[in-house]
């Protein structure tokens, strides 16, 4: 998520390129840049991902690689960015080095062979993460086109999609309704022989009608998975607002269609409640719902599948480092960034989630959270803070194996996780952020992985702001 600027630069369009080239003052076609950026760095301790400190953790990954699932590493997201506007028009990049930091890659010094002890080529340098490019047809129409974030649903529960694919659309506002048509091309073909591996393209619709404090909005969405042999339309509603002193939000999202000659139907489902009782007590209660497969054996998928989960952003239950957004594959099954067990299962009968690997016979998943958050003025200034604990059931475990007691079957309760973020703001360009969070596996952890042993992720970032 790219951070606003807190202070910048401006120069004139022309000016700059013009300067480059060593020929003078800028033309009548000039706009400002603005320039920004940010900088973190995350030393970062993962501890028992498999849920078992008797055996060494196998690897897992986070945005900036691969790494021990059982470590320290330290992992730095450097970020330049500009953004230029004119009259009716905008465009926005950011450029981005995300890495776990070695040697070879601060130094860019490994390009002489495409791997290095099984890894690929991982060198220093940037690319452009994000384009943002922006131009208003009419008053109310505004064509959109790059790869920067796009979301449908991040304001509730994060249960369709969000991520910064490439995209082509366009977006409006009149009065109090507004609207956004996107075209997401999330992978293009790779034809080998008759085939088209790796296909995969996303068409949605979202209105948003805004009603006194609430805003109301039908979403859509056509998955064209050609990768996965699967058809999906996605359709619900999401809506936030206040009622009294309350913030409350939801949505719920029904999928349809088929994934290759079996039939899908699957829903999910989410709902939340915030009540701001004073600037260091904003308390809240949320349900998280995806539904799971009980058999893998029928002609029905039931397990739901995102476009791509993105639950660790969310709203109220959204944390930006705990253990549950975490890679964690043994047990529970959940991928990067998102809070449902989708990849257990493998990608069978899949027809979604992140890099397209989520499973259609995954147990899905029932999560009761509760939170708070808020200033700690008294205790230090500039001092704020957010804790939440997760009480987690599997919705199904038809498809699950019990390693402890076979042919028994899997208990439901998942487990338990805590989070606890600590943030101190120097000033409006630096600030430090601790998080410990904790996985505690219940009997349905337990049962699959025959271990008993919590999981852990301790992250201290800092973070520059320009």
């Amino acid at each position: 998520m790219s951070a606003k600027p807190m202070s910048f630069k401006k120069l004139t369009l022309s000016t700059a390129i013009l300067a480059s080239l060593g020929l003078g003052a800028a033309q009548s076609n000039a706009a400002e840049i603005e320039f920004f950026g940010t900088a973190k760095v995350k030393p970062t301790y993962y501890s028992n991902f498999d849920f078992d400190n008797q055996k060494e953790d196998g690897i897992t990954l986070n945005e900036g690689g691969v790494v021990s699932g059982n470590g320290a590493h330290t992992r730095a997201e450097t970020r330049l960015g500009w953004k230029a506007v004119g009259d009716d028009w905008s465009v926005k990049m950011i450029t981005e080095s995300d890495q776990i930091l070695t040697k070879d890659n601060v130094d860019r010094s490994f390009y002489t062979t495409a791997e290095k002890n099984g890894l690929p080529n991982a060198g220093g340098e940037f690319g452009i993460e994000r384009a943002e490019l922006l131009y208003s047809l009419a008053p109310a129409v505004q064509l959109q086109a790059g790869w920067d974030l796009r979301y449908l649903d991040l304001q509730s529960g994060g249960l369709l999609y969000g991520d910064d694919h490439p995209f082509v659309g366009l977006r409006g506002k009149s009065n109090n309704t507004s609207y956004e048509v996107l075209y997401i091309p999330i992978n293009n073909a790779v034809k080998t022989g008759s085939s088209e591996a790796g296909d995969w393209r996303v068409y949605s619709a979202k209105v948003s009608q805004k009603v006194a404090e609430w805003t109301l909005s039908p979403i859509l969405a056509y998955s064209d998975n050609v990768d996965r042999n699967a058809d999906v339309t996605y359709f619900g509603l999401e809506g936030f607002g206040k009622i009294g002193g309350a913030n409350l939000s939801f949505e719920v999202i029904g999928a349809d269609g088929t994934v290759g000659e079996r039939d899908l139907s699957s829903a999910a489902a989410y709902a939340g409640i915030e009540l701001p009782v004073n600037d260091s007590f904003s308390p809240y209660v949320a349900v998280r719902y995806t539904q799971g497969d009980s058999d893998a054996t029928d002609n029905k998928v039931e397990g739901f599948n995102g476009i791509t989960d993105i639950g660790r952003f969310s709203g109220l239950m959204g944390m930006d480092g705990n253990i549950l957004g975490e890679n964690l594959s043994t047990g529970y099954g959940a991928t990067l960034y998102a809070y449902s067990p989708e990849r257990t299962g493998g990608r069978v009968q899949g027809y979604g989630g992140i890099g397209n690997g989520a499973s259609g016979i995954n147990p899905g998943s029932q999560i009761l959270a509760f939170g708070t958050k808020g200033a700690l003025a008294s205790v230090a200034p500039n001092l704020s803070y957010k804790a939440q604990l997760f009480m987690i059931w599997f919705d199904e475990t038809g498809n699950l194996v019990n390693a402890k007691n076979p042919g028994q079957k899997v208990d439901d309760y998942a487990g338990t996780t805590v989070d606890l973020q600590l943030k101190y703001a120097f000033n409006l360009n630096f600030s430090m952020d601790y998080i410990l969070s904790t996985f505690v596996p219940g009997d349905g952890i337990q049962d699959q992985t025959n271990s008993n042993d919590s999981a852990y992720v301790n992250t201290l970032s800092m973070n520059w702001t320009y």
